[in-house]
């Protein structure tokens, strides 16, 4: 059931940016279902290949975990990669998502950047409602 309220709330959010956002456009709510199904596989099959990169990370911090403030500072640092990692591989995949779908197109991969942030930042908020 959760599944489907994240890709409501992923169809509602690309329908708005769509609206907000020149030269992002979704021709309507059962495009944007659709853009959100495809860029929610395309991510997970892109999460799963990263997936080595961030057990290295995990690895390095775990090395460095005995010296507190290196900890830290080592966690803070793998949230922020993290984040960045995810918003560019979702930049990424929404130009490859543009490519598929008839009723989405994006103007330009700078504008695939913005709106991949502006989704990152919004997913970090989805797990606390």
């Amino acid at each position: 059931m959760q599944l489907v309220w994240q890709l409501l709330v992923s169809s509602i959010i690309f329908l708005v940016l769509s609206k907000i956002i020149n030269g992002f456009e979704i021709k309507d709510f059962k495009t944007a279902l659709i853009v959100a199904i495809v860029y929610g596989v395309l991510m997970l099959v892109a999460g799963a290949l990263v997936k080595p990169l961030t057990f290295i990370g995990d690895a390095l911090v775990w090395l460095v975990s005995w010296i507190p403030v290196v900890k830290d500072l080592a966690n803070l640092g793998m949230y922020i990669v993290s984040f960045l990692l995810k918003f560019i591989i979702g930049s990424i995949m929404l130009c490859v998502t543009d490519m598929f779908i008839k009723g989405f197109k994006m103007r330009s991969f700078a504008l695939g950047i913005v709106v991949a942030f502006i989704i990152s930042v919004i997913n970090c908020f989805l797990p606390m409602w």
